[in-house]
């Protein structure tokens, strides 16, 4: 059996296809699978250290991107699509999975095209609660849109969606109540880290201490800032006297997990399907993006009251440094938050994944 995952760009679309290609060696252990992504994103690191191959095209953005990068993808474009007609044609998978990402297009466009020359399937997921510009062409060529929320169904043909939650690392399990008199407060921007988080949590913590809070010594940071803005923060944490655990990339992010009494983060869908698996409060800062992405999936667990939501562009550090105190100060409040964010959470999206793709299999597994 011949499988292709593509997309990238961001961890959080590749952890969701490694989960899924993990689960499919359990299900068929011989299957050839293989993903594809774009020169740059994170799958040149993250899919060789989950033992898959990787194969690369040269492709950029759209949608918010420069007149220049778009004239520059408009002529990569097409040779990214051949490429991979030529994949396609010379392997034919059985299955090609678009994870999400503009490295998604030329394989899963170029197989919802063909792919019914020899009788495989194409699939899409859709990560977020509004379906961006990529996935809302490549859907249309799919025969299944599988969603982390609900909001795809009106944008797609009907019964193609199935909300089946965001496939997620296996390591992740909920963990216990956050406690103890240290209020752990992890920070993390994605994959690439977040400079804007970085910011905020930079001018929060010289809040503080100009303040001189006494509260602030019961605070203990964990940051990840990305590889580009690692000094800078590193710095910064030093001239405060933080004590913080700074890293450019953390891979031990269950142990983080549970070490830490509250998040600082993004909202991207990935990230919040781990925090509600988890089980975390958290303070969401979305992605500043034309399409507002990560803002609607923000709204969602703020209006639930599972998270706490901050916009980049109308929340400076002072405001952020009072949040984290108040949070710090009443466990009861970040409790609730915890409580209420596993509603969200889907340990079994890629168990609802595979039933939907290999009916066959699943049957003879539980019997």
């Amino acid at each position: 059996m011949k499988v292709f995952f593509a997309g990238g760009g961001t961890a959080g679309h590749l952890y969701a296809g490694i989960a899924l290609a993990d689960r499919l060696k359990q299900i068929h252990p011989n299957a050839s699978i293989c993903f594809f992504g774009a020169r740059g994103g994170m799958e040149e690191r993250l899919v060789p250290k989950a033992g898959y191959s990787l194969r690369l095209v040269a492709i950029g953005a759209w949608n918010g991107s420069s007149l220049l990068r778009r004239a520059k993808t408009a002529v990569q474009l097409p040779w990214a699509c051949l490429r991979a007609l030529f994949w396609l044609l010379s392997a034919r998978p059985e299955l090609v999975i678009g994870v999400g990402g503009y490295a998604s297009f030329p394989v899963v466009g170029m197989a919802g095209l063909t792919s019914w020359l020899w009788r495989g399937r194409v699939v899409v997921l859709e990560q977020n609660v509004l379906p961006g510009l990529t996935n809302r062409i490549l859907g249309r060529l799919a025969s299944r849109v599988f969603a982390a929320f609900p909001g795809a169904e009106g944008v797609f043909s009907e019964g193609k969606v199935v909300v089946t939650g965001n496939p997620i690392r296996s390591s992740m399990r909920r963990v216990p109540p956050a406690q103890g008199e240290v209020f752990t407060v992890f920070v993390f921007g994605g994959s690439q880290g977040a400079i804007g988080i970085n910011s905020l949590v930079i001018e929060a913590i010289e809040a503080l201490a100009v303040r001189n809070a006494p509260d602030r010594q019961r605070l203990r940071w964990i940051h990840q800032t990305g590889e580009k803005d690692f000094e800078r923060v590193r710095a910064a944490h030093e001239r405060f006297s933080t004590g913080a655990r700074v890293e450019k990339f953390i891979y031990d992010m269950p142990d983080c997990y549970a070490q830490s009494s509250l998040l600082i983060c993004r909202a991207g869908s990935s990230t919040l399907a781990e925090v509600a698996t988890v089980g975390r409060a958290a303070i969401l800062i979305p992605l500043v993006s034309a399409d507002r992405h990560q803002e609607f999936n923000a709204q969602l667990f703020a209006e639930a009251g599972a998270a706490e939501i901050r916009l980049q562009k109308q929340t400076n550090g002072a405001q952020l440094a009072d949040l984290i105190l108040a949070l710090a100060n009443d466990r009861g409040r970040v409790e609730a938050m915890e409580n209420k964010v596993t509603q969200f959470a889907r340990p079994d999206a890629i168990d609802r994944i595979f039933a939907d793709l290999f009916p066959s299999a699943n049957e003879k597994e539980r019997a």
